[in-house]
């Protein structure tokens, strides 16, 4: 498996935050475009390095292609048994570009964590390769790309505004004992208000959650908590 830094999730979420159904993009694609509204503003990144979306107000526009082969390899971003195969995804994404719920793209370690619709989904099989999904994908973002920055204002970035109170949370332990039904998407919104933060307590405890993000969380296991965004201590 090729664990990048930068991983890109899909998912459909319950009205909880929870995740309904979604995966971890296998492949990452070479490069990805995003474009501003009208003002036709694309950026190309390469190689999926830092990405910093400032003074967006329209909405974006994000596109990208890659590929689903008939069976896992070792460069998947994902742990062979979690590789669902071509047909599977490809299903999944014709049923959310067909369907009305927003998808929840999530790329790790930059501020794109919004909801989209599916605009374009196309693909092609390779002659050489039986089996193997080319495709290509363009999602368009729901409402404004007005967010939250690091600092607290509004910078038109692209990160999900926090829906809890935050004077009204409670207070992060330094350690989490798992409890029955538990996922860290549930943890993440019950102390921090906001399910992204899944992945920050997820880098906390690799060596434990060894499928990432959505890995089954077995009760009384103890998880290292981050401290919430901001806090000095």
């Amino acid at each position: 498996m090729n664990s990048s830094y930068n991983q890109i999730w899909m998912s459909i979420d319950n009205a909880d935050g929870t995740k309904k159904e979604g995966f971890q993009v296998p492949y990452n694609p070479e490069d990805y475009r995003l474009t501003e509204g009208t003002n036709e503003k694309s950026v190309s990144i390469a190689g999926l390095g830092t990405i910093v979306v400032k003074n967006g107000k329209s909405p974006l526009t994000l596109s990208f292609s890659s590929f689903f082969p008939l069976e896992w390899d070792e460069s998947s971003e994902v742990e062979e048994g979690d590789y669902l195969g071509a047909r599977e995804y490809d299903a999944i994404l014709r049923r959310w570009k067909n369907g009305t719920d927003p998808v929840h793209l999530l790329i790790t370690n930059t501020n794109i964590n919004a909801f989209f619709s599916v605009s374009t989904y196309t693909t092609e099989e390779e002659g050489g390769d039986v089996g193997k999904i080319q495709y290509s994908i363009s999602l368009k973002q729901y409402g404004s790309a007005l967010g939250t920055d690091e600092n607290g204002g509004s910078g038109g970035t692209l990160v999900r505004k926090i829906d809890q109170d935050p004077y009204k949370l409670p207070e992060v332990p330094q350690v989490y004992h798992v409890q029955k039904k538990d996922t860290l998407q549930t943890i993440a919104k019950h102390f921090y208000g906001d399910i992204s933060m899944a992945y920050e307590i997820y880098k906390l405890n690799t060596k434990l959650l060894k499928k990432g993000v959505n890995t089954k969380l077995k009760k009384k296991w103890v998880l290292n908590m981050p401290r919430p965004k901001g806090s000095t201590s």
